[in-house]
């Protein structure tokens, strides 16, 4: 309370990213394994949402629309804003969900253009990645490889996933 009068308060919880520590073979952050790109996004807003969790794949630019949404503000979010708006979700609404997060590795620049750079997204399910360097494609079904050991890129019986990502992250570099 404020000068006798209840404040509204939007709490949350976020990270930009996780962090390795040795598994994969690998430090830092800088990768798609889960490690380091699946990070936790808590909210709450007492009086305004009801507690519970969600699966949906959301990604860093949905953060800022979500809250104007979340604010009653959703009507002012710009058209050139490339998250959306995910708060029917939180208020457990329902509606479109995200069909994978988008995540990059840039390396030194951002046009894919010096070898250290990656592509990845990330389903429900899968996670698909693609190397700039030698284009390498990595699949990890995480439903039966959780610790991401073992791509499935090259099995015939993942082809139909292997197209249905790339088409996701080929399409969402082109429209970025």
């Amino acid at each position: 309370k404020a000068a006798g009068k209840c404040v509204d308060a939007l709490i949350i919880v976020t990270s930009d990213h996780g962090e390795m520590f040795g598994s994969q073979g690998r430090m830092f952050k800088l990768t798609f394994y889960d490690e380091a790109a699946r990070v936790p996004f808590l909210v709450r807003y007492p009086g305004k949402l009801k507690s519970g969790n969600s699966d949906a794949c959301i990604n860093t630019p949905d953060i800022m629309p979500t809250l104007l949404g979340l604010a009653g503000l959703g009507d002012r979010i710009p058209a050139e804003v490339e998250g959306a708006d995910l708060s029917p979700l939180l208020q457990g609404k329902g509606g479109k969900e995200p069909e994978a997060a988008f995540m990059q590795g840039l390396g030194h620049t951002y046009l894919w253009q010096n070898g250290y750079e990656w592509r990845a997204v990330r389903d429900k399910r899968f996670t698909y990645a693609k190397y700039l360097r030698d284009g390498k494609e990595l699949l990890f079904d995480r439903q039966k490889d959780p610790l991401c050991r073992i791509s499935a890129a090259a099995d015939p019986a993942y082809r139909a996933e292997l197209a249905r990502l790339r088409g996701i992250m080929e399409g969402k570099m082109s429209k970025l």
